[in-house]
């Protein structure tokens, strides 16, 4: 009997252990986007490789601040978006790839994008997990 509830105590502490070991060394992703957030430039919002080919899903920062296309509506890099930043969306309409007024990734810059620097007024980049981001240093190239 005793020999059975010392069998039965290490079975329940083998189990126990397994299933908190299945999430050691998981990092958060609180975006879901398939990126770490220490490693994501756009830790809200989700543009990693886990989201649907055409949209901002390889961490694309176009301006390499560090801050992912998705949140930087911040166009002058200045800390803050202003109306500032969506004249300078509004002069880049028509703008082709890789413009940093083209905030959803689609290859150009319309009017879709105008307006999510005017939804964003007030608020600032990111954030992001990056170290360089805000640093005023340009991060590497994605």
């Amino acid at each position: 009997m005793k020999r059975n509830l010392v069998v039965l105590g290490c079975s329940a502490l083998l189990a126990f252990g397994l299933s908190f070991g299945s999430f050691a060394g998981s990092s958060p992703d609180g975006d879901s986007d398939g990126v770490p957030d220490a490693f994501d430039n756009c830790v809200t919002t989700p543009n990693g490789p886990l989201l649907a080919t055409g949209s901002c899903n390889s961490q694309e920062d176009y301006n390499v601040d560090g801050y992912g296309q998705p949140c930087d509506a911040d166009l002058n890099n200045d800390g803050g978006v202003g109306l500032d930043d969506v004249n300078i969306a509004l002069a880049d309409q028509g703008g082709g790839a890789s413009s940093i007024a083209d905030l959803n990734c689609d290859g150009g810059v319309g009017l879709d994008d105008a307006n999510a620097v005017l939804a964003a007024q007030g608020g600032v980049p990111g954030p992001s997990g990056l170290l360089c981001a805000g640093s005023g240093t340009p991060c590497s190239a994605n």
